[in-house]
């Protein structure tokens, strides 16, 4: 009987290993399982939320990473919830050094000239159908200069197509579900809370350098194929486009899906595997990077001291977040 015993709670133990070795291996491959956050008792109801959805993760005990996703308000709620709850000492963010800066004077305009009672949550839009294309000048010869036909194919094809395209929703936007942009909201909460912004994307110019060195003139005719044949219905689309017959509303409320960026992310890599590369991993790294180094130059600062780390938010667009956390859990 002893035996009989001894060897069923043998077979029950290899069991439990066998299942913890494979949720292991899972919890590596999914940013999702990487989220460790304790939503019962630390969270607010809006970032309990924004966690089921896999938009919100803490690969690391001292920082926060949030997906965000580029329309409607959702998102600019989300990251001021967060930035007001954990009260940071640093925002990383997906913006350039050069946006920071007029992001900061906007804000300030605002504040000394408010022009309407709820200035500070809904930004009207910018530019219509006009400007989108007056910028295109601008764009082709900024591609130019800094990569030739290559770098004036993305500023023209992809960039401008893409400011053409916002350009064609913005009325119904402002009607049906007015933009608060994210990245403005965080900006704007960590100046209130005194955090350090660290802006850590590419500028505009070297995002073109860093395409054209990763795009062949191959890769741009296979790309060009392949949106042509998306065109005519021989290839899908990416899911994360706005389906016709599809409200703003019901689109905003989609893209807030973390497998909706997944998928789109993996179109994008079948695509244009080396447009991914430089548009998607390498600001993935970036990213990281940035994170990485406030986290060293923190403890550091903080090695003498009896304080524990301070804690850092991240802020990117959800296509990001699966790269950058990964790469977090991987330090």
């Amino acid at each position: 009987m002893f035996k009989l015993t001894l060897k069923s709670e043998l077979i029950n133990a290899a069991l439990i290993l066998f299942l913890l070795q494979a949720w292991t291996k899972n919890y590596h491959a999914s940013s999702v399982a990487a989220i460790a956050i304790d939503t019962t008792s630390t969270l607010p109801p809006r970032l309990q939320d924004a966690v089921c959805r896999g938009l919100l993760a803490r690969p690391r005990p001292d920082i926060y990473v949030l997906g965000t996703v580029h329309v409607g308000s959702e998102s600019a709620e989300d990251v001021q919830t967060l930035i007001e709850t954990v009260k940071p000492s640093t925002v990383v963010i997906e913006i350039p050094p050069s946006r920071l800066k007029r992001i900061r004077q906007n804000n300030n305009d605002r504040h000394k000239n408010p022009t309407a009672k709820d200035h500070l949550k809904i930004e009207p839009p910018k530019s219509g159908m006009i400007n989108a294309l007056r910028s295109l000048p601008a764009l082709a010869a900024a591609g130019w200069s800094k990569g030739g036909i290559a770098g004036m194919l993305f500023s023209t094809v992809i960039v401008g197509s893409s400011l053409l395209k916002q350009s064609t929703t913005l009325n119904e936007e402002e009607k049906t579900l007015p933009r608060r942009n994210e990245f403005t909201a965080a900006i704007e909460a960590a100046d209130k809370a005194g955090s350090t912004v660290i802006p850590a994307d590419f500028e505009f110019e070297e995002l073109i350098t860093a395409v054209t060195q990763n795009v062949s003139p191959l890769g741009w005719i296979k790309l060009g194929i392949n949106v042509l044949s998306e065109t005519v219905g021989l290839r899908p689309i990416d899911p994360i486009k706005r389906r016709r017959n599809e409200t703003m509303v019901q689109w905003a409320e989609r893209r807030r899906d973390v497998l909706i960026s997944r998928a789109s992310k993996v179109h994008g890599e079948k695509m244009a595997p080396d447009l991914s590369r430089a548009l998607v991993d390498d600001r993935d790294a970036r990213f990281t990077k940035a994170c990485i180094k406030v986290i060293k130059t923190t403890d550091i600062n903080n090695q003498d001291e009896s304080e524990g780390s301070a804690i850092i938010v991240c802020v990117i667009g959800l296509v990001h977040l699966d790269g950058v956390v990964n790469r977090l859990c991987a330090k």
